[in-house]
C-alpha cells in the first residue's frame, strides 16, 4: 500500500497542500516549526483517524477556519481508493469516507497501516506507562483492525464505572456531612440503584479486559524473541534483550491464562479493591493501569542501560514491530520517521538506512537537513517552509 497523491486543506499550518510522494522514500526537509511534523500527522489521520499529537479534533483545524480536509488516492493489492478525513472544530467532530461515501471504521482500515517512529519513542523504556501502552496498543491495531473496538468499549465502561464511583462518593460525603449516623455500606434508594449498576460496569469491564489483556500479552511475546535478536545484530554487546507485559494482576501464570482465567483474575482483583475504588471514586486495577518492562540480561533497562543501548533497544523494537507487520499482512506498512536520524549516532543510522533500503515500503522522512538522510536513490525531496511545499527535486543517483 502506497499514498498516490495527498491533499491537505486548513488543516495546522497546512492551508493548502497538494504533494504527490515518491512509491518509496520521501524527504521532508525544513527549519523546525515550519510544519513537517504537521504533514506526517495528516498522512497518520488518513491511515487512523487519529492523530498521534492530540485527541482534541478542534486543534487540528488552522486557526479562524471552520474546518480542515485530508483526503489522499492510494494503491492498494493493485485497486486505487481515495480517503478523505473531514473534521469541524465546533462542535468537534469528525467524518471519513472512502471513495465519496461514508465508511464504516472496519472498511476504512482494511490494508491502510503505518508505523509511526517519532524522537519521543526513543524515550519510551523511561518514559510514563501510559507511553507505553499507547505504543502497544497502537501497534496491536495494526495488526487487528477490530482491537480498536475492544479497546474503546473498555475505556467506554471503565468511565461508566467510575461514573458511578463518583456518584457514590459524593453520596457518602453529603450523609457524612450531614450527619447521619449510619454505616458507609448502608444504603438508600439511590445508592441501591449505583450499587446495581456498578455490578453490572465490574462484569462488563471484566470481560472486556480480560481481551484486552489477552491481545497485548500474546502480542509482547510474539515480539520478544525477534526483538532480541535484531537487537544482537544491532548492538554486539552480547547483551540479551526482553520486553515484557506486566499487567496489574495477583496471577501467577499470566503467560499462559485463558481468558476466562483473565476474567476471573480481573473480578477478584476489583472485588477486593471495591473500597479503594469507593473511596477514591475511580478504577485503580485493570489492563488501563498496566505496563511494558525493557530488560537486558535480566536487569531492568531504564535503570541500567546506557543512553546508546537505550536507543539501540527502541530501534530494534520498531524494526520488529515493521517486520511483524510484513510477515503477518505480506505487504509492509508506510513508515513515517520524524527527524528520528538526528536523534541516533552513526552506528544506529546506517543500521536504520540499511533496513530501509531492504524493506520494500514507502517511506515519509523529516529532518532538518536532507544530508542526514542517507539513502542515493528511490528518493524524491520536498522542502517545508511555513506551512508550504516550496521545492520538489529528485537527488542525483549518486554513492554516499
Amino acid at each position: 500500500m502506497y499514498f498516490r497523491r495527498i491533499h491537505i486543506c486548513d488543516f495546522r499550518n497546512l492551508r493548502s497542500l497538494s504533494y504527490s510522494p515518491h512509491p518509496r522514500f520521501n524527504v521532508i526537509s525544513g527549519d523546525n516549526g515550519q510544519g513537517k511534523t504537521n504533514l506526517l500527522e495528516a498522512v497518520f489521520l488518513l491511515a487512523t483517524q487519529r492523530s498521534f499529537r492530540s485527541n482534541r479534533p478542534e486543534e487540528w483545524v488552522s486557526f479562524g477556519q471552520e474546518a480542515a480536509e485530508v483526503a489522499a488516492d492510494i494503491c492498494h493489492a493493485q485497486v486505487e481508493r481515495r480517503l478523505s478525513v473531514k473534521v469541524w472544530a465546533r462542535p468537534s467532530r469528525k467524518q471519513a469516507t472512502v471513495d465519496g461515501k461514508a465508511a464504516r471504521q472496519n472498511d476504512y482500515f482494511l490494508g491502510v497501516r503505518v508505523v509511526l517512529f517519532a524522537p519521543e519513542d526513543l524515550g519510551l523504556p523511561k518514559g510514563s506507562p501510559e507511553q507505553r501502552r499507547r505504543f502497544l496498543d497502537r501497534a496491536i491495531w495494526n495488526t487487528q483492525a477490530s482491537y480498536l473496538d475492544e479497546i474503546r468499549d473498555y475505556q467506554q465502561v471503565q468511565k461508566s464505572r467510575n461514573a458511578v464511583l463518583r456518584r457514590l462518593l459524593v453520596s457518602a460525603k453529603q450523609r457524612f456531612s450531614a450527619g447521619v449516623s449510619e454505616r458507609f455500606s448502608e444504603q438508600t434508594d439511590d445508592n441501591t440503584d449505583a450499587e446495581s449498576l456498578l455490578e453490572v460496569y465490574t462484569e462488563q469491564l471484566c470481560r472486556l479486559g480480560a481481551r484486552v489483556v489477552a491481545r497485548r500479552r500474546d502480542y509482547v511475546k510474539t515480539l520478544s524473541p525477534q526483538m532480541e535478536m535484531t537487537f544482537d545484530r544491532l548492538s554486539r554487546s552480547g547483551l540479551c534483550a526482553e520486553m515484557k507485559y506486566k499487567p496489574k494482576l495477583s496471577l501467577s501464570d499470566v503467560e499462559h491464562a485463558t481468558e476466562e482465567d483473565l476474567y476471573q483474575a480481573l473480578l477478584e482483583q476489583l472485588e477486593g479493591d471495591r473500597k479503594r475504588d469507593l473511596f477514591r471514586g475511580f478504577t485503580h486495577s485493570g489492563p488501563h493501569a498496566d505496563d511494558i518492562e525493557f530488560m537486558l540480561s535480566g536487569r531492568e533497562a531504564a535503570s541500567h542501560a546506557s543512553q546508546g543501548q537505550l536507543r539501540a533497544l527502541v530501534l530494534s523494537l520498531k524494526i520488529t514491530e515493521i517486520q511483524h507487520l510484513f510477515l503477518l499482512h505480506g505487504a509492509p506498512p508506510v513508515l513515517l520517521l520524524d527527524d528520528v536520524s538526528s536523534e541516533l549516532d552513526a552506528q544506529r543510522n546506517a543500521y536504520l538506512f540499511d533496513f530501509l533500503r531492504a524493506m520494500p515500503c514507502q517511506v515519509f522522512i523529516t529532518t532538518t537537513s536532507p544530508t542526514f538522510v542517507k539513502l542515493d536513490r528511490d528518493r524524491l525531496d520536498v522542502q517545508m517552509r511555513s506551512g508550504e511545499l516550496v521545492c520538489e527535486r529528485e537527488p542525483e543517483q549518486a554513492a554516499l
